[in-house]
């Protein structure tokens, strides 16, 4: 059975793709972060986007830094177990612990377009480094 990752972006008080730090393109870096993780995990074989089931959320938010006159930006990764359950103790989520090294793309007076294309590339490299994480802790569940 393949491991389901939830991409549901449409609870405005619990983003899943949170890009509200690159201001007015806010609502297509979302847009380009939550296709750059669909299509990633369609070349996986053993993870899903579409059949609801067992598996995890990944929630991804956009750090801007002012770098001299261009902008650097990383996207931090959270993998949590879905359907959503409490953590022990009965407080927040029920997270997997992941240790990244992020990536970050360097910036000078990018269009829209260029902002998305790298955002995205920064997602699809945090999909991948999470796909072995999110198996070992599945086949443990």
């Amino acid at each position: 059975m393949a491991i389901y990752v939830n991409t549901d972006n449409s609870n405005p008080t619990n983003k899943l793709f949170n890009a509200s730090k690159v201001g007015k393109s806010a609502a297509a870096v979302e847009k380009g972060m939550q296709q750059a993780v669909i299509e990633f995990l369609g070349t996986q074989p053993d993870f899903t986007t579409t059949t609801s089931g067992k598996g995890y959320s990944l929630r991804m938010k956009v750090v801007a830094e002012t770098a001299g006159r261009a902008t650097k930006y990383s996207v931090p990764i959270e993998i949590i177990r879905y359907p959503s359950s409490a953590a022990k103790g009965g407080k927040g989520e029920e997270m997997v612990p992941i240790a990244v090294k992020l990536g970050s793309a360097t910036l000078q007076g990018a269009s829209e377009a260029d902002l998305v294309d790298a955002i995205g590339e920064l997602t699809k490299s945090d999909v991948k480094a999470s796909l072995g994480v999110m198996r070992v802790d599945m086949a443990r569940r």
